[in-house]
């Protein structure tokens, strides 16, 4: 029997099972929200500070309030621990949401938001790099629009679910999605890096990336190791010369990915920086 879980709406404690989110939600309506997903190890949200930077800096473009209704970094992640404590569990995977409360259509009559913290228990601590590489494909059905918007994690996940569903499609592990330009933007839930003569290569938020959590502590570790690292345009013909590819986020550090077309690739530096990771977050 699966154990009961709780989840956190606005500091209230509600059974999963309870329905608590009003068909008048604007998250659900309009995908007037935002969210962030954190991994929790022994108990501690790792990259936290980070995590609210870049939902604040979402959160004022939106042009939500949130601070003034008392929802500082600090109350969050104290909700966040005491989330964790409410379903007796320390290695979790933390999804926060936050959205706009109900009031108005497309226009929005308050801008008061309220959030919901769900933690999903994660058997693994710390970061574990994949066995088995992934099988990477090109979705090209649609393109990311570039916008401000588009290095936020918004309640609008479409071109995330179209693309989901031609990577099943087409037995593919994962697949790159492309932005207006036809430049690589990203992969379905990562963002992407190559690696070619020993210098390391990703593309830069103006391509439309995710502004990833992950994603910016991989680039401080390889600065840190005195590694070339440069933010620039990526093509596909770019992975087809590269020596090794890997995507990175937030829930699983880094993942290694074995082919793309033809081509196919080691996981060398990967295996490295999981490693240096792990001792970050230990």
């Amino acid at each position: 029997m699966n154990k009961e879980l709780f989840v956190n709406y606005n500091g209230m404690f509600h059974s999963e099972k309870e329905y608590i989110i009003s068909s008048k939600n604007r998250a659900f309506r309009y995908g007037d929200g935002l969210f962030e997903t954190i991994k929790m190890v022994n108990g501690k949200a790792l990259f936290f500070h980070d995590h609210f930077v870049r939902m604040n800096a979402g959160m004022k473009y939106l042009k939500m309030g949130f601070e003034k209704f008392g929802f500082s970094e600090q109350y969050l992640h104290k909700e966040i621990l005491k989330t964790a404590e409410k379903n007796k569990t320390s290695n979790n995977i933390i999804r926060l949401q936050v959205f706009r409360n109900y009031g108005g259509k497309y226009t929005p009559t308050k801008n008061e938001c309220s959030f919901i913290i769900e933690a999903e228990p994660c058997p693994d601590a710390f970061y574990k790099l994949n066995d088995k590489g992934l099988k990477l494909g090109i979705y090209d059905e649609e393109v990311k629009q570039l916008s401000r918007l588009s290095n936020f994690k918004t309640c609008n996940s479409l071109i995330y679910i179209l693309a989901g569903l031609y990577k099943t499609g087409n037995d593919f592990d994962d697949v790159l999605v492309l932005n207006q330009n036809k430049t690589i933007a990203e992969a379905v839930s990562s963002n992407i890096f190559i690696a070619w003569n020993n210098e390391f290569f990703t593309p830069p938020l103006q391509d439309g990336c995710v502004d990833g959590v992950m994603r910016k502590q991989i680039i401080a570790i390889l600065k840190s190791q005195n590694k070339t690292v440069v933010e620039s345009s990526l093509k596909t013909e770019h992975l087809l010369s590269a020596d090794e590819v890997f995507l990175t986020n937030a829930v699983n550090g880094i993942t290694w990915v074995v082919a793309f077309k033809q081509k196919r690739y080691f996981n060398n530096h990967s295996r490295m920086l999981i490693e240096t990771l792990n001792k970050l977050t230990a």
